[in-house]
């Protein structure tokens, strides 16, 4: 590269070892792995114990504020009934690569946050993004930080906003400051994790003839009921530091008619195991309970009652035999593109700014969007995660509101007594729901999708899309039997309108230089001797208009490109964006695909001594028949 180029990347880049890609010549990338991961010592010490830290800090709002769950809410909060925490587990030492787990008394976690505390981290204390996991309680009476701000289907006063903002900045430098607390604290701890079975959480999805008609109570729907845990022991006294449990139900113990901040049945849980075990910290995460209510609920009582069963249930499992858990995790994270089932037009959006709450306001806002030259997403980028402790544990973190339908299968299809799996981590972008919920239709695979911001609901093959993302990242060992590399999900497929998006994290950067950039989500440092691959599955034998997003340096560009699929290709040069951090879009030319599957592949088309091709973030191919 020249100088000046070289000097942009570099400051661009600082960070960016911390996210190098891990590519091999016959296997998928993964996007943006860390580099710590391949080299990770996970053998514990000789006495079994492994280092731990755990952390506490209250993140109960100051003030009013708009509290999120239920839409009927018009005020901001009066008051306080119990304080909400966020709380960590620090796993590892300096040496060997720490890794941490946040829990947050929330109705969710937005990504940009849990973005923004693995930067700061990762400058910090060297901890890769796969390492840290930020799990939330989704409870409906804590305060609103940005996930839901169209469910109550209409804007919110300026000054609302502004202490939602306020919030956000004060959660995220507490979460930080958490984080390091729990690193400070660690020391040899025993671990070990059993799982129990809790009652309460019930279906409530009501249906008839096979489609959604309202929320009620179904016993007979499905559920999860399991309720697994992880406890944190001295390994000399035998004293227990910390317990982690995990449990699929909503935080909906208590209605829209509560307007005072509570943490739900799962605040209450962890006040009851603190009170029976003095000097523990006990921290909840949620499982897949986006179909799941608590019962009874409505009264405030009811919390204290659920609250006492996961209790209950804990001392049980604590004064059992649990399993030891001698390896620190090693953890896994990307993110893949969920299609949505069918992009609106601008006149469908008109026609439906005249429906009632979230559904209209988003059309409005949709509008908007389009009136700015934003166009309507196609696709959702969704994170999926994995923590792998050896052959003893895996743990699975799944964004949204996850239904029911991915633990069953996730634990009938892998080894239900190996498995953990928590929803609402990292993001909560949606509802995620399964193919039966889909296609049963109504409120968790429809409605909501307008209170999350999402122009409509998914395809209904979301489900072995996310399913087949986590058997691919987890290790040989835990894949199962008659899982075959087929189901990569590296394959790229049509969304809903037949559009096919190849974006860089699903790419497969090959060369002495180029490398994946997170924080751009860009291929960058695209030498002559580097080029992108993707794996394309066609429907059918279709032309296409491809578009090109990029950015380059106005010193840089004019260089030649090639694009090939088969026996077709595309040719021309990369032209000017203003900068390397200015990405354009623009029509480069058409090209017809082959039914079935194909490799594309993107690549300069002549030789140059200095400087980069350019900065590659996406090709998008629209049917042009």
């Amino acid at each position: 590269m020249t100088t000046s180029c070289l000097l942009v990347h570099l400051e661009r880049n600082f960070f960016l070892f911390l996210f190098i890609v891990l590519i091999g010549s016959s296997t998928p990338s993964f996007g943006a792995l860390d580099p710590l991961q391949a080299m990770q010592k996970t053998e514990p010490p000789n006495n079994g114990s492994i280092e731990v830290g755990v952390a506490r800090v209250d993140i109960t709002p100051e003030g009013p504020i708009r509290l999120a769950g239920y839409g009927g809410r018009a005020s901001e909060s009066e008051g306080v009934l119990q304080p909400l925490w966020a709380k960590a587990l620090a796993f590892g030492s300096d040496e060997r690569g720490p890794s941490l787990l946040i829990t947050v008394d929330l109705i969710g976690i937005p990504g940009h946050i849990t973005e923004k505390v693995a930067r700061r981290l990762s400058e910090k204390t060297g901890i890769t993004p796969s390492q840290l996991v930020i799990t939330s309680s989704h409870t409906h009476t804590g305060p609103e930080v940005g996930n839901l701000l169209n469910h109550f289907g209409k804007p919110m006063p300026p000054e609302e906003l502004g202490s939602i903002v306020r919030y956000q900045d004060e959660l995220t430098d507490k979460l930080e400051q958490l984080a390091l607390q729990a690193l400070q604290d660690r020391s040899p701890a025993l671990v070990a994790w059993g799982q129990g079975e809790v009652g309460f959480a019930v279906n409530r999805r009501k249906l008839e003839k096979g489609k959604w008609i309202g929320f009620g109570v179904v016993p007979e729907g499905p559920v999860d009921h399991s309720m697994p845990l992880l406890r944190v022991t001295d390994p000399n006294s035998e004293t227990l530091r910390a317990v982690l449990v995990n449990y699929a139900c909503h935080g909906t113990t208590l209605g829209g008619d509560i307007n005072k901040i509570h943490g739900d049945w799962i605040g209450e849980a962890q006040r009851i195991i603190e009170k029976r075990h003095p000097g523990a910290t006990a921290l909840v995460s949620i499982g897949a309970g986006g179909d799941a209510n608590p019962e009874p609920r409505t009264e405030l009582e009811y919390t204290t009652q659920h609250g006492q069963k996961i209790a209950d249930e804990v001392d049980r499992l604590l004064n059992s035999t649990l399993r030891q858990i001698r390896t620190l995790p090693a953890g896994k994270l990307r993110k893949v593109d969920l299609p949505f089932s069918n992009i609106p037009t601008t006149q469908e959006l008109v026609e439906q700014t005249s429906a009632n709450g979230s559904e209209g306001y988003y059309a409005h806002l949709a509008l908007d969007r389009i009136a700015r030259g934003e166009p309507v997403p196609t696709s959702l980028s969704y994170p999926i995660q994995t923590w792998t402790f050896g052959d003893d544990l895996a743990m699975i973190f799944l964004a949204g509101e996850v239904v029911v339908d991915y633990s069953l299968r996730l634990k009938e299809e892998l080894e239900p007594d190996r498995v953990w799996v928590t929803a609402y981590a990292n993001d909560v972008p949606s509802y995620i729901p399964s193919r039966r919920v889909i296609r049963e239709g109504g409120y968790e695979a429809e409605y909501s999708q307008y209170s999350y911001d999402r122009p409509s609901p998914y395809v209904d093959d979301i489900e072995d899309l996310i399913v087949g993302t986590v058997y691919y990242m987890l290790p040989d060992p835990w894949k199962p039997q008659g899982w075959y590399a087929e189901k990569n999900p590296d394959v790229v497929r049509p969304d809903g309108n037949g559009i096919i998006h190849l974006n860089a994290e699903m790419g497969h950067g090959i060369g002495p230089e180029i490398e994946y950039m997170p924080e751009w989500k860009a291929f960058g440092w695209f030498t002559q001797a580097d080029r992108v691959e993707w794996e394309v599955a066609a429907e059918k034998q279709r032309n296409y208009e491809v578009h090109l997003e990029w950015s380059v340096s106005d010193e840089e560009a004019g260089k030649s490109f090639v694009l090939r699929a088969g026996d077709q290709q595309v040719t021309g040069k990369v032209g000017r964006t203003g900068s390397w951090e200015t990405f354009k879009t623009t029509k480069i030319g058409r090209i017809q695909l082959s039914a079935g599957r194909q490799k594309v592949i993107f690549k300069p088309n002549a030789r140059f001594e200095e400087g980069a091709l350019l900065d590659l973030r996406a090709l998008i191919f629209i049917p042009a028949d």
